[in-house]
């Protein structure tokens, strides 16, 4: 490269660089080409395709890559058993409720779990311990189980239950499925709905 395309090219990023910022715009960047045959540079302006963009507040702008976005496919869905529980039976501290997860790997995600009503439970090997939690609980996928001990002020208000799937990385939401739950009676809950 002569001097003069350096010259050049030395103008053309100081001008880019006074120019700043345009919110996020594509904007042209010109560029020095010499064509075949001549000496003398032309300029030629070039359109930056889609993907990163840049944002500028003041003197400061800040570059912001483009995102791949999570795989198509991706997906989550509570399985529940028993279909109906009640405090008193002895098979199980509550309704058990297993994250299905497709197109994803469910061991690397975090599951935030939320009630509207009762409390969440672990009971996992190796010793199979009973552990109370509150009515939202974080875990990474394994089995989860849902409980009360008091009967609500009014049974016809059901219980939702809803679990969400996110990469703990990046924070995309890998997956999110409901639970809903109908009051059988004042001491038993069945499964009504599952999406």
């Amino acid at each position: 490269m002569d001097l003069s395309h350096g010259l050049l090219l030395g103008l053309c990023i100081a001008a880019v660089i006074a120019a700043g910022c345009t919110n996020g715009a594509q904007a042209p960047v010109t560029v020095p080409q010499t064509p075949a045959g001549t000496s003398s540079p032309v300029l030629t302006a070039i359109t930056p395709s889609a993907g990163p963009t840049a944002a500028c507040g003041g003197d400061v702008c800040s570059f912001v890559p483009s995102v791949p976005l999570p795989e198509v496919g991706t997906s989550l869905r509570i399985e529940a058993s028993p279909q109906r529980y009640s405090p008193i039976m002895s098979s199980t501290p509550g309704i058990g409720l297993q994250p299905n997860a497709t197109g994803f790997n469910a061991s690397a995600a975090m599951f935030t779990w939320n009630a509207s009503y009762g409390q969440f439970l672990s009971w996992n090997p190796p010793d199979y311990t009973v552990g109370q939690l509150d009515a939202s609980a974080i875990n990474h996928g394994e089995k989860m189980y849902w409980s009360y001990t008091d009967k609500p002020a009014s049974t016809t208000e059901p219980v939702i239950i809803t679990v969400t799937a996110t990469d703990p990385v990046s924070g995309t939401v890998l997956g999110r499925s409901t639970v809903t739950l109908s009051w059988d009676g004042d001491t038993a809950v069945t499964v009504k709905d599952i999406k």
